[in-house]
């Protein structure tokens, strides 16, 4: 499948002398990108859906460029940037290797792995990275630290979390690092889906 996307990219990247981040090319890219418009209601998936499409463009590239020009177009989220083959040391590879960057290649290679995610796929990514980032030993403290029991409701959660920071709040002469901790307790239980 052709992606609409090489094309504006790769005059993003001959325009950006330093590289690029992923995120300061998906905000150029929705600037001049209409397809961005049109990748659904849901605004978890449609994300999904522009890193996906923007990710499947960069490898298009990076293969095309190696095999083309022996150009490498180096790819990560903080930096992505075109290298010619004079730049490349020898110790670094050319082309993707068999790791984890072409295990990634290849994911984002397969329409099929576009085509087939959804909303609720999007979501259990989102949900299985959370749980990753917070363990059940920071569930208990925050639920500890604002005061209720396991298994909140959304609505629980946030009266109690307003109910402290109105006491702990800076502005109404509260502590600054209880808040922040009232905060990030907050965060991490409603990050946890609770109904």
């Amino acid at each position: 499948m052709n992606n609409p996307l090489i094309q504006p990219i790769l005059s993003i990247l001959e325009a950006s002398d330093q590289g690029i981040s992923e995120f300061e090319l998906l905000r150029q890219l929705e600037r001049q990108a209409p397809i961005f418009d049109e990748l659904g209601d849901d605004p978890n998936l449609k994300l999904f859906r522009k890193h996906f499409l923007i990710m499947n463009a960069l490898y298009q590239l990076q293969s095309q460029l190696w095999q083309e020009d022996e150009v490498r177009l180096y790819i990560s989220p903080l930096q992505i940037h075109l290298e010619a083959v004079a730049q490349i040391e020898a110790s670094q590879s050319s082309e993707v290797e068999d790791g984890a960057e072409a295990k990634l290649a290849a994911y984002y290679l397969d329409w099929d792995e576009y085509d087939n995610t959804n909303a609720e796929d999007v979501e259990a990514l989102l949900k299985g990275f959370y749980n990753k980032l917070f363990n059940q030993e920071d569930t208990e403290n925050a639920l500890k630290l604002l005061g209720i029991k396991e298994n909140p409701t959304k609505s629980e959660i946030k009266r109690a979390y307003r109910l402290l920071v109105k006491k702990a709040h800076p502005d109404k002469g509260g502590d600054a690092k209880k808040f922040i901790k009232l905060r990030k307790a907050y965060e991490h239980l409603i990050s946890q889906s609770y109904a």
